[in-house]
């Protein structure tokens, strides 16, 4: 049974696992596509609530401050251990949280204006998306294109069910580091409604279906780099959120993400996630603060 916060309307739901993750230097530090995205929505202005398995963690009442926090109670919180090694990483799944289901869900959380889907891997049924009719739903598959041998160590997976999401999601968010082939990228932009790829410090393209060529949106220029995790999640949730907000206005919202997710590089963790005002400073200057220029069309 979930352990919740008080209940109350939301604008914008996650489901995904939040996670424990060790460190190189075996610091450990709370992470996950939903700890991310939900502090990112509660800071741009929505009222974020999150749904997701972990152990007790003191630590994460204090990361969501202000969210909303829907607990299926596990031995185990998610935990990943990164390894660097000549500049390459070596990610192994140290342990694993308890499978997230629609059924679980408060009742009061099952029709958000906003759901976003981000599992980190296979916590979540890919036939969650199809059960959100009234809601804008989007989707961050990072977890099911990975699997781990039984050492717990990661490696790409093919993703299975990615047309059967593809074709019922509102928009599909990815890194051009997910995939191992780029060329699955136009297959995937063929069947997806929307399709972002996210392209690090060139920005992100965008594929509507039918739509042509991308739309190309510039990076906006970062401070000194500091750690670069988490980057690409603030990124989808002020996407999400943006496109919510301002009637699907898409090109916006792919410049205004780009816009928040320049400040998640310059610090470490969740402390990176811009407040709406510093945003909203930088967005004001972001004729001077893009980089390169514009190509493709919409």
């Amino acid at each position: 049974m979930a352990e919740a916060a008080e209940n109350r309307g939301i604008d914008y739901l996650l489901l995904g696992h939040v996670t424990v993750d060790r460190l190189d230097d075996n610091r450990v530090a709370l992470g996950g596509t939903a700890t991310y995205a939900a502090v990112t929505a509660r800071n741009l202005g929505a009222r974020a609530a999150v749904h997701t398995s972990a152990a007790y963690e003191p630590g994460l009442i204090d990361t969501l401050g202000g969210v909303l926090v829907a607990r299926i109670p596990a031995e185990y919180t998610t935990c990943f251990v990164n390894d660097y090694t000549s500049g390459k990483r070596r990610q192994t799944l140290e342990s694993v949280a308890e499978k997230l289901t629609y059924d679980q869900l408060l009742p009061e959380w099952r029709h958000p204006p906003v759901v976003h889907v981000g599992p980190l891997c296979n916590e979540i049924d890919a036939a969650i998306v199809e059960r959100f009719p009234r809601s804008l739903v989007g989707v961050t598959p990072q977890g099911w294109m990975r699997g781990w041998d039984e050492s717990g160590i990661v490696h790409p997976a093919e993703w299975i069910d990615a047309g059967r999401v593809l074709r019922k999601a509102d928009v599909v968010i990815i890194s051009e580091n997910d995939v191992t082939d780029r060329s699955v990228i136009r297959d995937w932009a063929n069947h997806a409604r929307m399709l972002v790829v996210t392209l690090g410090e060139r920005g992100c393209d965008v594929y509507r279906h039918g739509g042509g060529e991308p739309y190309h949106s510039p990076a906006f220029k970062s401070a000194q780099e500091v750690d670069p995790t988490g980057a690409g999640d603030v990124f989808a949730a002020a996407f999400l959120w943006h496109l919510h907000m301002q009637n699907r206005d898409w090109r916006t919202a792919a410049d205004w993400a780009n816009c928040v997710a320049s400040f998640a590089v310059e610090k470490r963790g969740v402390t990176g996630v811009p407040k709406l005002a510093d945003v909203d400073k930088r967005w004001q200057n972001g004729t001077g603060e893009r980089i390169g220029a514009r190509v493709g069309t919409s």
